[in-house]
């Protein structure tokens, strides 16, 4: 299952914090719900997701 950072901070250094503990993507506040969902389906694409 992919993880998404969201977070209300904007700095790169947060973005890569957040990679570096194991998220997929990260995402900064404020973004829209179609931000949002792009971000999704990228991160859904390249994960290999499938039930276990």
């Amino acid at each position: 299952m992919p993880i998404i950072a969201v977070s209300a901070l904007a700095r790169s250094q947060e973005r890569e914090s957040a990679l570096h503990a194991g998220c997929d993507a990260y995402v900064a506040k404020p973004f829209t719900p179609d931000e949002l969902a792009r971000l999704m389906a990228t991160t859904l694409e390249t994960q290999d997701v499938g039930a276990r």
